[in-house]
C-alpha cells in the first residue's frame, strides 16, 4: 500500500529502552515546523518530551517522507515525595521591591530568609509561645532526613516591633558599624523599597524596612557568624528596647528576664 504523498511515517522510539513504540502515517500540516523546540506528547495516558528528531525540521521529513522522534518519558513527581529545607516561613507579605540599581554596597537576601531571625517586642510573649510551639510540633511530627514534610507557617505577628521605633534608636545602640546602600530580595536589582542596613563585624547585617519613619521589622543576616563582641551589642538592643531577639528556625530565643515557653535557649549559648 503506498503512502499518501502529504504524509510522513513517523516513528516514535522510547529514548531509554530503544524499544519502537508505535509507527503511523501523519499529515504534513499536523506537524511542526521543527523539534528544536521543546515537543511533548501523550502516548496511551503516559506523558513523554521529544529528545531527538531525526530529521528535526519539516523541511527535510517532509521531503524525505519519514520522522522518527526519540522520547523521554515525563516521571510526575508524587507530591508526597517533596521534602522542605526549612521548618518554618514568615506567613507575612515580602517587602515590596523596586527593579533599579544601587550605589554603594548591597546585601542579597534570599526570600525564604525573611523574618527568620528577628526582634519582636515582648508584648507578642503569648504570640511567640505558640508559633515556637506549632514550629516544635514540626519537628517532632514532620522531619524527614534532610528535610520536612510539612512546614509552619507563621501569622501571628504582623507586626513585630513597638510602635514609634525608628532606626536612629537601633543603630545608637550598636556602637561602630558600617552602612549598606541597598538590601535585595533574590537578585541585586531587585531592591526592597524603605530598606536600612548596618554591617557590624564578623559580616552581620541587621536591616529593617523603614515607613514613615518607623520600623516595619528588624532582622538579622548571617547571624551564624556573630562575634562575641557583637552579641553583646545586638542584645543591647532587646535589652533597652524590650525586644526579643528570635532564631525561628532553632526555635532559640533571647530575652533578658522574661522566659519564654517552647524556646530552647539563647541563640549564641556557645559564642565565646
Amino acid at each position: 500500500m503506498r503512502q499518501p504523498s502529504d504524509t510522513v511515517a513517523v516513528t516514535l522510539v522510547d529514548e531509554s529502552t530503544g524499544e519502537k513504540l508505535a509507527t503511523s502515517h501523519i499529515p504534513v500540516t499536523q506537524l511542526p515546523e521543527t523539534f528544536a523546540i521543546e515537543t511533548s506528547l501523550d502516548i496511551a495516558g503516559q506523558r513523554y518530551t521529544v529528545v531527538r528528531a531525526d530529521p528535526p525540521t519539516k523541511l527535510e521529513f517532509a521531503h524525505r517522507k519519514t520522522l522518527t522522534l526519540h522520547l523521554q518519558k515525563v516521571e510526575l513527581l508524587n507530591p508526597n515525595d517533596i521534602l522542605f529545607s526549612l521548618p518554618t516561613l514568615c506567613g507575612a507579605a515580602l517587602p515590596e521591591t523596586a527593579n533599579q540599581k544601587t550605589a554603594g554596597s548591597i546585601v542579597v537576601l534570599h526570600e525564604d530568609d525573611f523574618r527568620q531571625c528577628e526582634y519582636v517586642a515582648l508584648t507578642h510573649a503569648a504570640e511567640i509561645a505558640s508559633e515556637l510551639l506549632d514550629i516544635q510540633t514540626i519537628f517532632e511530627t514532620a522531619s524527614a532526613g534532610a528535610g520536612w514534610s510539612k512546614m509552619h507557617v507563621r501569622n501571628r505577628i504582623e507586626k513585630p516591633l513597638p510602635i514609634g521605633l525608628t532606626w536612629k534608636d537601633i543603630t545608637s545602640r550598636l556602637g561602630r558599624t558600617d552602612p549598606i546602600g541597598a538590601v535585595a530580595l533574590g537578585e541585586p536589582r531587585r531592591v526592597i523599597r524603605g530598606a536600612r542596613a548596618a554591617s557590624m563585624r564578623n559580616g552581620i547585617v541587621l536591616w529593617t524596612v523603614e515607613q514613615a519613619g518607623e520600623l516595619g521589622c528588624l532582622c538579622l543576616h548571617n547571624p551564624a557568624l556573630a562575634a562575641p563582641s557583637t552579641v553583646a551589642a545586638l542584645k543591647r538592643v532587646a535589652d533597652e528596647l524590650s525586644l526579643a531577639l528570635i532564631d525561628w528556625c532553632r526555635m532559640r530565643v533571647y530575652t533578658s528576664n522574661q522566659s519564654i515557653p517552647g524556646s530552647l535557649g539563647d541563640p549564641w549559648a556557645d559564642v565565646q
